[in-house]
């Protein structure tokens, strides 16, 4: 039973990820018309100017853009595919896939847009300004600034989903709420090297503006998990 299990989750991800291919590749091509505007968006945050070294680079990054906006406008529709693939396997009420939907996409939009409009202004700021001076001018590539602005707001928005991630996993078995608990510490300590490692500047402000919340959607995976597992014991108590 569990190899049948595993063998339709693996065909519902296939469906899934072939589905969404084509709604990435269609808000791809939307995206690219509007290119300019969007990139216009992303330069505002920057306060700085930026160049492009090749004649070719502002188109190439155009496309680059456009691939990144056509994921991020996609996730809608692939967190709604995911959900309609797969929820047979976990036996959850549609009305709380609903819910987890729509947590889902307000968790890495919410993520993006505290990136967005709290750390990459101050990050940038850190890393341009505060060391430019009469002799040392920041010379940015549009190439080069379009990727990691991008990078970090797909890191924001993929590490505010966390609680759900959790969740998911307590479902499937795989963690349990007291051995999460019990590694606390060592979470906390992968928070901290994963926050160095995402954020943009060696300050601590900027590390703790991701590894504050990453800890708290982790304390709220931890009573998601708990809730998993009484339901799932009260469950298995009425069938006996």
């Amino acid at each position: 039973m569990q190899r049948e299990t595993i063998i339709a989750a693996l065909t519902g991800i296939r469906r899934v990820i072939l589905k969404s291919l084509i709604f990435i590749g269609l808000a791809g091509a939307a995206s690219f018309i509007f290119s300019r505007h969007i990139m216009r968006f992303m330069i505002s945050v920057a306060g700085v100017k930026l160049y492009y070294l090749t004649i070719q680079e502002v188109f190439f990054s155009s496309v680059r853009l456009a691939l990144f906006a056509g994921i991020f406008f996609a996730l809608p529709f692939v967190f709604f595919l995911a959900w309609n693939e797969l929820k047979h396997l976990y036996g959850i009420k549609k009305a709380y896939g609903w819910i987890l939907v729509f947590a889902a996409i307000l968790l890495f939009y919410g993520g993006s847009v505290f990136c967005y409009a709290i750390v990459l202004p101050s990050g940038l700021k850190f890393l341009v300004s505060d060391y430019e001076s009469a002799v040392l001018k920041a010379m940015i590539s549009i190439d080069r600034y379009i990727t990691f602005c991008s990078t970090m707001i797909f890191a924001f928005g993929t590490t505010f989903e966390v609680p759900l991630i959790l969740l998911a996993l307590g479902k499937l078995g795989i963690v349990k709420a007291g051995a999460l608990v019990r590694t606390r510490r060592y979470a906390i300590l992968g928070i901290v090297i994963a926050s160095a490692l995402i954020t943009p500047t060696p300050d601590v402000y900027n590390l703790m503006l991701l590894a504050v919340p990453m800890y708290v959607f982790y304390e709220i995976g931890i009573i998601l998990v708990k809730l998993v597992q009484k339901k799932d014991a009260e469950a298995r108590q009425s069938t006996d």
